[in-house]
């Protein structure tokens, strides 16, 4: 296994897993003073307040004792105290800059963790300047300068989550919390928290190092909605919790009846996980098992001469599945990539199978913690310190599905502070979350905090319809033509605009999405045409480019009107005739300032004077339709022609006598107004 810069001790096990990069510090020279043992002691021991008494103590005596005030800074980092951490750190820089290269490594930590990127970044490049070898603190250094690089990216954006704290929080340690809805009117948020019972004093030997009332327990609180909560908190009881032992992240299964959770045991600090029953009946839980088949071993050496053990790994912050079938956990067991690494157990039966490791997609040499699997089962979210991120942990999130993970993707800023971000679970429509951080402004070291989707109203779609009014026949553009716009509503047309090209014949539209326009084109001694739109239902802009040819218009040329036919001796309007009339309704409609002269023929058959009075009777029968659909008299002329002008001749076959039996218009003035 690659070496990790983390160091897993007994209270880190039970919280989470904290960065705790290998001390690379040498001793005065001589033999160390009694205080600066026991100083030592209660630094490897984490308890940092004792210790931090110890080394100020020896600072007042020695101050150009560089491990000591490099230890101090240390210690206030670890106590979150970062103003006081960068004092510390420059105070070793002063006393001897090239003692350790380590030391700029954390004064970029510390500068990253209160927002200035820009110096943080200048003290990991120092850190790579000085620490030539490319091992893995090099890399590390590395990651946290394109950590900071995204930081002032995200910077810059809108937020997407609006972030606020949890009512329910206390001035202890308040995290990892988990959806519990055991009935269907209520819903009910668990945690665990360090906060102390009422009326009595919770004591273990975790109590000083960190200024925590250890042991943590599982408390419950009713959800309003998913950032509202009730005014009262109240602890789950035994068998749950217990006096000295810590109680951690914990999951439900879907009918609130089984919950998963972690327990630290107070004498061995091992971390495993656990499972209790609901009973209904009895309104109460099973005394806690630990679950057979998710915790492991692992060999550990335990001599310089390379005998080993296998010792408990450390399994932790389970989440069951919706469909109660998979196990997600994090744990440091044999064959991961680093630190703790997540992994997942299938259901078989009544235990579980051999975990699987969720592969380098989601782990790195890091830790990976905390995840939790969304409703639809194709988003796992969890926890990382080895994903480029912005603090020590960040959150973050991989679609895809068990085994085939795409990359993770940071969840940005606010959900993502500079400092510890975690332990995120979210809603069945992935709007909104709960999740852990150590963030400023909080009531305690560790708080639990919501978030919610900020929703925008979509941009309205840009869609730019134009193109250039053309003449049919030589594709010329038409200078100074008129192009309007219309819009279908049901069987009206409405006219939104008008545009006047110039000399290019170029006209311009916005539309907006999912409706129906016409565009007419129209200019001077040309016969106007239309063209229809449809915009797409889309999220995709889009420009379309529609050019509007017309056909001039040429004083007495004679325009046939296809399928204006009449039967044999007759002079009515057929069914096809009426539709191609209608067609020349809406011509005559579209350019109002034309005149027309209707003329109607018939075939050779009968006398001439009979064909002449017979075609007149067809032409008003034209004639009148066209008035009768509110064409003015005033623009529409007639004429009978009989037999005079066949387009056939001799008429030889049935189809030769219809095609003679036609009606015809020719335009015999253009003018201008009413």
């Amino acid at each position: 296994m690659r070496r990790t810069a983390f160091s897993l001790t007994p209270l880190i096990l039970a919280l989470f897993i904290f960065f705790v990069p290998a001390e690379n510090l040498f001793g005065q020279s001589g033999k160390p003073s009694k205080l600066r043992l026991q100083a030592d002691e209660y630094f490897s021991n984490q308890n940092y307040v004792e210790a931090e008494k110890l080394y100020k103590e020896i600072l007042n005596n020695e101050p150009n004792n560089f491990e000591v005030a490099y230890r101090v800074g240390r210690i206030n980092s670890n106590l979150n105290d970062y103003q006081e951490a960068l004092r510390y750190y420059a105070k070793a820089v002063s006393i001897n800059p090239t003692r350790n290269d380590t030391v700029y490594y954390y004064i970029g930590v510390t500068y990253k963790t209160l927002g200035n990127f820009r110096q943080a970044k200048e003290s990991f490049n120092e850190f790579k300047r000085r620490h030539t070898k490319k091992d893995d603190y090099y890399e590390e250094a590395d990651r946290e300068i394109k950590g900071c690089d995204l930081a002032e990216a995200l910077a810059s954006r809108d937020p997407n989550f609006r972030v606020k704290e949890a009512s329910f929080n206390s001035p202890e340690w308040d995290y990892f919390p988990a959806y519990l809805d055991q009935r269907q009117d209520d819903k009910f948020l668990v945690f665990a928290s360090h906060r102390p019972l009422k009326n009595k004093k919770k004591k273990s030997r975790y109590s000083t190092a960190l200024g925590q009332p250890a042991p943590a327990d599982l408390y419950l609180v009713v959800m309003e909605d998913d950032s509202t909560f009730g005014t009262d908190v109240y602890n789950m009881g035994k068998p749950l919790n217990s006096k000295k032992e810590l109680e951690g992240a914990s999951s439900f299964t879907q009918d609130g009846l089984t919950v998963f959770y972690t327990i630290t045991r107070e004498k061995t600090g091992n971390a495993s996980i656990y499972s209790s029953r609901y009973d209904p009946f009895k309104k109460r839980w099973s005394k806690p098992a630990e679950v057979a088949g998710i915790n492991g071993t692992r060999e550990e050496v335990i001599s310089g001469r390379g005998k080993t053990q296998q010792v408990p790994t450390t399994d932790i912050h389970p989440y069951i599945t919706k469909d109660s079938r998979t196990m997600f956990f994090a744990s440091d067991r044999d064959g991961g990539y680093g630190g703790m690494d997540i992994w997942f157990s299938r259901r078989v039966g009544n235990g579980w199978s051999e975990p699987i490791n969720a592969g380098p997609q989601i782990n790195t040499p890091f830790n990976e913690i905390t995840p939790f699997m969304n409703d639809a089962g194709n988003r796992l979210y969890f926890a990382s310190s080895g994903q480029i991120g912005l603090g020590g942990y960040d959150l973050f999130y991989a679609e895809g599905e068990v085994g085939n993970w795409r990359t993770p993707q940071n969840m940005g800023m606010p959900v993502n502070s500079t400092y510890d971000d975690l332990a995120g679970i979210w809603s069945a429509d992935d709007s909104s979350m709960v999740f852990t951080s150590n963030r400023l402004g909080g009531s305690g070291g560790y708080d639990v905090y919501t978030a919610r989707a900020i929703y925008r109203p979509e941009p309205p779609i840009e869609i730019t319809l134009q193109g250039k009014i053309r003449d049919k026949s030589t594709k010329l553009p038409i200078a100074f033509a008129t192009a309007i716009l219309f819009e279908e509503v049901g069987p009206d047309l409405i006219v939104l605009d008008t545009f006047k090209t110039d000399q290019n014949a170029r006209y311009q539209f916005p539309l907006e999405a999912n409706k129906s326009y016409r565009v007419l084109g129209n200019a001077p001694e040309y016969f106007a045409n239309e063209v229809r739109v449809q915009t797409p239902d889309s999220t995709v802009d889009l420009e379309r480019n529609i050019d509007i040819e017309l056909d001039p218009i040429i004083i007495d040329e004679i325009i046939v009107l296809d399928n204006i036919y009449y039967d044999f001796d007759e002079y009515y309007l057929r069914e096809d005739a009426v539709l191609e009339l209608a067609d020349l309704v809406k011509l005559l409609q579209t350019n109002s300032n034309i005149a027309i002269e209707l003329r109607s023929h018939t075939d050779s058959n009968g006398g001439n004077g009979y064909n002449l009075k017979l075609s007149e009777s067809r032409a008003k029968a034209a004639v009148r339709f066209l008035v009768d659909s509110g064409i003015q008299p005033a623009r529409i002329n007639w004429v009978g022609r009989g037999e005079e002008e066949l387009l056939i001749s001799p008429e030889i076959t049935p189809q030769d006598e219809q095609i003679n039996r036609r009606t015809e218009f020719k335009v015999i003035s253009i003018y201008y107004g009413e």
